[in-house]
C-alpha cells in the first residue's frame, strides 16, 4: 500500500468514529484520495448497517456504487426485502446500487416490488426510472404497461427517453401531452424529442401555447432540435409568436432556435431582443444576429456598439463584441470560459 497505508487505517477508524461529521468527512476522503480499489465491500455494509443517518447511509451507498469489488447482494437484497424495518429512504437507495451493479440474483426481486401495488410508490418509481439500467432484460410488454400506470407514469415517461429512440411508443406518449397534470406534459413533449427524427411536429409547437411555462421551455427547447432535423418543415409562425413569451427561458430557447435558420428569419423581432430585461435572452439574441450577417442593417450597428461597451453585463457585452466582428466579416476567437458577472442585483443580501 505504500507511504499513505497509515493515512488509508486512519481514515478506516474514522468512518467508526462516535462522531457524525468525522464518519462523513472520512467517508468522503476514501473517494477523494484514490483509496476506492482497497475498500472490502463488508466494511461498507458493516458502516451502513450501524447507523441510522439518511447521509451517512446516502454516502455509504454512493461508494458503494463506485467500487470494483462485488458487492453483498445478498445483504442487500434483504434490506431492500424488508418493508417493516427498513426505513424507505434506505430501500430506495439500495434499489438503485443493485439496479447499478447489474445485480442478476436481484433483478426478479425488484420487479416484484415495482409490480405490487401495496408497496412504497416512492421506491416503484425508483425501480421505474432505473429499468433502462437492464437494457433488454426487462419485457416490452412491462415497459409499455407502465406507460398506462397513473401512479408511475411519470418515472415511465422519463424512463423512456433513454431507450432506443425508434423504439419509443409515440402513440402511448402523445395523450400526455394534453394531460391535466403540468408534470405529465412537460415529461411527455421531452419523451417525444428523445425519439429524435422520429418525433411528431405538431405536439411541440403547439406546447409553445401551453398554459405553464415550464412546458412552454420545454416545447422551445424542443424547437432548436427540429429546426436541425427538419429545417423548411418547420412553420417559423409560432416561434415568432413565443419570441413575446413572458417567461425569459423560452425566449432564450427560441432565440437559440431561429439561429438554426438565420437566412429564414426576419430581423426586427431578434432586434427587439436586444433591450430584453434577461441578460441571458439579450446573450441569446447577439448570437443569433451575428450569424445573420447581410440581413442585418447597419443602423443596428450603433446599438451594438453600446451593448459592447456598456451594458451591466459582461457576457452581453462580450456577444455584443463578437456580433459586430462577425458582421463585420471577421471571425472571433471561440467562446471557451464563461464570465461569471456578479453585480449588486445578482447578489441576494443575507
Amino acid at each position: 500500500m505504500g507511504m499513505d497505508e497509515s493515512f488509508y487505517l486512519h481514515l478506516l477508524a474514522q468512518c467508526q468514529s462516535a462522531n457524525l461529521e468525522h464518519r462523513l468527512g472520512a467517508l468522503e476522503d476514501l473517494r477523494q484520495h484514490e483509496y476506492l480499489d482497497l475498500v472490502e465491500p463488508q466494511f461498507l455494509l458493516d458502516r451502513l448497517n450501524s447507523t441510522a443517518h439518511w447521509q451517512e447511509q446516502r454516502t455509504i451507498i454512493d461508494l458503494m456504487c463506485e467500487i470494483k469489488k462485488p458487492l453483498p447482494i445478498e445483504a442487500l437484497m434483504a434490506i431492500l426485502g424488508d418493508a417493516e424495518t427498513t426505513p424507505i429512504f434506505l430501500r430506495m437507495e439500495v434499489a438503485h446500487t443493485l439496479a447499478v451493479a447489474q445485480a442478476e440474483e436481484a433483478f426478479d426481486l425488484l420487479l416484484t416490488l415495482l409490480q405490487d401495488e401495496d408497496e412504497e410508490i416512492a421506491l416503484r418509481e425508483v425501480v421505474t426510472w432505473d429499468l433502462a439500467l437492464w437494457g433488454e432484460r426487462v419485457p416490452r410488454d412491462l415497459l409499455l404497461a407502465l406507460l398506462s400506470d397513473p401512479e408511475l407514469c411519470a418515472a415511465a415517461l422519463d424512463m423512456w427517453r433513454s431507450q432506443p429512440p425508434q423504439s419509443i411508443p409515440l402513440e402511448r406518449v402523445l395523450p400526455y401531452c394534453t394531460h391535466e397534470e403540468k408534470y405529465l406534459r412537460e415529461a411527455a413533449i421531452k419523451t417525444l424529442m428523445a425519439a429524435k427524427q422520429c418525433v411528431p411536429i405538431d405536439p411541440i409547437l403547439s406546447a409553445l401555447s401551453d398554459p405553464e411555462p415550464e412546458v412552454r421551455a420545454a416545447a422551445s427547447f424542443g424547437c432548436i432540435r427540429l429546426l436541425e432535423w427538419f429545417g423548411d418543415r418547420i412553420s417559423l409562425e409560432p416561434l415568432l409568436q413565443a419570441l413575446s413569451d413572458e417567461y425569459p427561458p423560452v425566449r432564450e430557447n427560441i432565440l437559440d432556435a431561429l439561429g438554426k435558420v438565420p437566412s429564414r428569419i426576419p430581423v426586427e423581432p431578434v432586434a427587439a431582443a436586444l433591450t430584453d430585461s434577461t441578460f441571458y435572452v439579450r446573450c441569446a439574441a447577439l448570437e443569433t444576429l451575428g450569424l445573420m450577417s447581410e440581413s442585418v442593417p447597419s443602423s443596428l450597428y450603433p446599438l451594438l456598439q453600446e451593448l459592447s461597451g456598456s451594458d451591466p453585463n459582461a457576457q452581453v457585452r462580450q456577444r455584443a463584441t463578437r456580433a459586430l466582428l462577425l458582421l463585420h466579416g471577421m471571425q472571433p476567437a471561440p467562446l471557451r470560459i464563461p464570465i461569471i458577472d456578479l453585480t449588486l442585483e445578482n447578489l441576494e443580501e443575507d
